[in-house]
Parts: structure tokens; C-alpha cells; sequence
């Protein structure tokens, strides 16, 4: 399924689903450069070792959603995760969610 089939319907569900944001090292550096820091600072403050112990993942809220989900929407939208700008074609992820075949 190609990216551009599906039109998101900004409900944020996505970002609420438990699991991992794995980031890569070209995502940390988008990430980092979006919010005018330097990539070591970025992943102090904004990622945790990943439950494989081989990546890193963006940090969550208490509640699991991602820490940059404001409201329905997501702050860092433009630089967000590789796995982020994947969403639906490289998931399998259960139920529905906000986006629509476009």
C-alpha cells in the first residue's frame, strides 16, 4: 500500500497505541535539528533504551502516549520518526484507526 492512499484524519490514535517508536540515527538528528538541540541533548531527554536493548525509542507520557502528541496532533510533524511516516502502509496493528483510503 503506498503512503499517499491513505489521508489521516489527525485523531491521534496512533500515537496512543502502546509499543515502541524505534528511531534510527537519521531520525535523531531531523528530531534534534526540529527542536534546535543537539542530538546527544535530544536523546537525553526524549528517548530510552528500547525493550530489544539494541535501538532506542521516543520517550512516552504516563499515560503511554508519545511525548510529542499535543491534543490530537503532533508536534515535531514534519521531522517525526521514519516508523511515524510509515503509518499504516509498514504496520500490522489492530482495529481501526483515523486514516482512510484516500
Amino acid at each position: 500500500m503506498k503512503p499517499e492512499a491513505w489521508k489521516c484524519r489527525r485523531c491521534g490514535d496512533c500515537c496512543r497505541w502502546p509499543g515502541h517508536v524505534l528511531l534510527t540515527d537519521r531520525d535523531i538528528a531531523r528530531l534534534a535539528q526540529n527542536l534546535r538541540m543537539a542530538d546527544q541533548d535530544f536523546i537525553e531527554r526524549h528517548t530510552r533504551l528500547a525493550s530489544n536493548r539494541a535501538q532506542l525509542s521516543l520517550r512516552e507520557k504516563p499515560d503511554g502516549s508519545c511525548e510529542f502528541l499535543e491534543g490530537s496532533a503532533c508536534a515535531v510533524y514534519e521531522a517525526r520518526p521514519s516508523q511515524c511516516r510509515d503509518f499504516p502502509a509498514a504496520w500490522n496493528v489492530p482495529g481501526e484507526c483515523g486514516m482512510v483510503k484516500g
